[in-house]
């Protein structure tokens, strides 16, 4: 049986633009409250206003998931506010273009921080009220999340850890009643790829070559929701994303090779 939203609330990091704005609208569209988490503060006052405007029950909270104190209080607002948490999604990220002999550590632990440690933060503040509406988990990771992706050393060690964390955190909670769904995503229009980190950890403020389609960000979110609603355990979201896993699970020297391909530049930096 399909899950349904209505009046359920849905907790979305990351949600001041790209795909994080796009699943708060989505999940709205289906009677959810929503609860949008970000640090961006002008970027909530938009979504808040879209929202707003879609007649939708929501709230926006400013809120750094790096820092388990604001997270556990940002959560505890939530739930005094809105009711007990159905389905959080694990969206915040933030990525680096760089080769790891020349990326400084504080930028890979900055994108560690954010999008595993976040991930950690956010779902531990959760789960006891996840647990009591047998809720949903979800973590949008990346096709870093299960193969190499050269110049991305860190961004991948944040999203195998994602995948690693919460594959296991299935196996606690499955028979609770907690549903838990990994999304490794392809290339997605957001501006994840504008703002990637170089070595010192600088934006980039530049976009990098993509192979493959690239989803548009209410196509993404429309795909999360309906695999959530169908309880599923894994998204491979994108032709990118279902090829990749295919021919790294059974070729991965040639996996390796056309990724090299496609990547050569992280070697001009």
């Amino acid at each position: 049986m399909a899950r349904e939203f209505n009046d359920k609330v849905v907790v979305i990091t990351g949600a001041a633009s790209g795909l994080g704005y796009a699943l708060c609208k989505r999940f709205a569209q289906a009677g959810a409250i929503v609860a949008g988490l970000d640090k961006d503060a002008k970027g909530l006052e938009i979504l808040a206003d879209e929202l707003s405007a879609m007649g939708a029950s929501a709230h926006t909270f400013v809120c750094d998931v790096t820092d388990e104190a604001v997270v556990n209080d940002t959560i505890s607002q939530v739930i005094d506010k809105m009711g007990d948490i159905y389905v959080l999604i694990n969206n915040a990220g933030v990525s680096h273009v760089s080769l790891f002999q020349k990326t400084r550590v504080s930028v890979l632990k900055k994108v560690i921080d954010i999008s595993l440690f976040g991930t950690i933060y956010c779902t531990k503040a959760a789960i006891d009220s996840i647990i009591k509406t047998q809720g949903t988990v979800v973590g949008i990771a990346s096709v870093a999340g299960y193969a190499p992706l050269a110049g991305r050393t860190g961004y991948a060690a944040a999203k195998h850890g994602m995948a690693g964390f919460l594959n296991t955190l299935r196996t606690e909670v499955d028979r609770s009643g907690v549903k838990v769904l990994l999304v490794f995503a392809t290339y997605i229009k957001t501006n994840l790829a504008k703002n990637n980190l170089s070595a010192d950890g600088t934006p980039m403020n530049k976009e990098r070559p993509t192979s493959g389609n690239v989803l548009m960000p209410d196509d993404a979110a429309d795909s999360i929701f309906k695999a959530v609603a169908q309880e599923e355990r894994q998204l491979l979201l994108g032709e990118t994303a279902q090829a990749s896993w295919d021919l790294y699970h059974s070729d991965p020297a040639t996996y390796e090779e056309i990724m090299l391909s496609l990547n050569q530049f992280v070697f001009e930096e």
